[in-house]
């Protein structure tokens, strides 16, 4: 009896015992997004979001598999709503060339738009294009989550 009574009383305990506590994802800290172009491919390097006000920095890669890729050139940012998509800012960025391995291009927005005035929270898009040693232009965008 006290035999039956000692495992009754182990059950009861080991059935209170809640399940281990469940594991929250990680945030995504930044988002490799890679765009195939005739001679190579472009990975554009964001945050998974931004804060309202921060400056957003993006890392614009060229990776050429043959010849030679130039970028990012005429950078802006692009906001779309039901009315459609507008220009919000455009962005002075110095391109890169490059033709062997990897080149990188740091693209900065201050979270204003092309009158001065700050922008809220939205999705905004960085758009800009890359040309391959052809001619041939590649418009590559990105999208810019601001929460």
């Amino acid at each position: 009896m006290r035999l039956l009574a000692a495992l009754l009383a182990l059950v009861a305990v080991a059935s209170c015992q809640g399940a281990p506590p469940l594991r929250t994802a990680v945030p995504i800290g930044e988002l490799v997004l890679p765009t195939t172009v005739p001679n190579g491919k472009v990975e554009v390097v964001v945050k998974s979001t931004y804060t309202v006000g921060e400056t957003i920095r993006a890392t614009v890669r060229l990776i050429p598999a043959t010849g030679s890729l130039r970028g990012p050139v005429d950078p802006y940012i692009q906001a779309s709503g039901f009315h459609g998509t507008a220009t919000v800012r455009h962005l002075s960025v110095e391109p890169i060339s490059v033709s062997a391995g990897a080149g990188e291009a740091v693209v900065l927005w201050d979270m204003h738009d092309d009158g001065g005035k700050a922008v809220g929270s939205d999705d905004y898009s960085l758009v800009f294009n890359v040309i391959d040693d052809s001619g041939r232009i590649t418009t590559v965008g990105a999208t810019l989550q601001v929460r």
